[in-house]
């Protein structure tokens, strides 16, 4: 089904300028300070104003331009909530290592991929997932059941 706009990327477009905008006026509550000696709100309010100007930059292209209609894939939706919320509910009980690789199990099951790529790829989700949040963050968050 064809519509007169590439309604994707004006929509992606749009949003992505109203995430930059509210980040950016949101940010302004803070310190700002300057390159050198940067304050908290210098962060939020310059990365809003890029994000908000990248997002004019994919949506004003796609005003003119002809794209197809949206079809929304509710049972990648449905699993890809039911893996954020088993990740939620499981990463105290079972910890980062297996709770990652629980949820990223869970949001591959309408995927095509053959078992052995499923797996490799929830090894390696658990394996970033413990590399950024626990090792990188400094988060306090169990990494395996028996050590919380």
């Amino acid at each position: 089904m064809k519509t007169t706009r590439d309604i994707h990327d004006l929509a992606g477009g749009l949003l992505m300028t109203a995430a930059g905008i509210f980040f950016a006026l949101y940010g302004q509550r803070y310190t700002f300070g300057e390159a050198a000696r940067m304050g908290p709100g210098y962060f939020p309010v310059v990365l809003g104003w890029t994000l908000a100007v990248l997002g004019l930059l994919v949506a004003l292209p796609a005003w003119w331009r002809r794209g197809t209609g949206i079809a929304v894939q509710w049972n990648n939706l449905l699993w890809s909530i039911a893996a954020l919320l088993a990740f939620a509910f499981a990463l105290h009980p079972l910890g980062v290592v297996l709770a990652a690789f629980f949820a990223a199990l869970l949001s591959l099951v309408p995927s095509a991929m053959a078992l052995r790529t499923r797996l490799t790829v929830c090894a390696v989700v658990a394996v970033l997932t413990t590399l950024i949040f626990p090792i990188g963050l400094q988060m306090i968050l169990p990494l395996w059941p028996w050590s919380s």
